[in-house]
């Protein structure tokens, strides 16, 4: 079974090819990230997008291709910003993980 950094990078590829304005893509974590029910989550942050703050929105799984369940959160560049400057928190417990898009040079 694919572990949730290659699903991860499965799901920002495929966000990327459905939304080619989405110009970073970030792992989201926490603690919890080696139980199965957790899902994975991205930060998807994209300049084409209305602000409306930290929203996330759950997907279910879909074995065998996606094994867990994910969540994605979209944000605008000054929203992104603000996540960083810790003006616009994440929810409880969650933090910024790798980059995934784009990927390291």
């Amino acid at each position: 079974m694919p572990d949730k950094e290659e699903i991860a990078r499965l799901l920002a590829e495929a966000h990327r090819e459905v939304e080619p304005t989405i110009n970073r893509v970030i792992r989201l974590l926490t603690d919890r990230e080696e139980e199965q029910r957790e899902p994975v989550k991205l930060l998807e942050v994209n300049p084409a997008t209305s602000p409306s703050g930290i929203l996330p929105i759950a997907f279910s799984d879909d074995p065998p291709r996606l094994p867990y369940p994910s969540v994605t959160v979209e944000v605008t560049e000054g929203e992104y910003e603000r996540t960083l400057e810790g003006s616009l928190p994440l929810p409880a417990g969650w933090r910024l993980g790798n980059t995934l898009y784009p990927p390291a040079a």
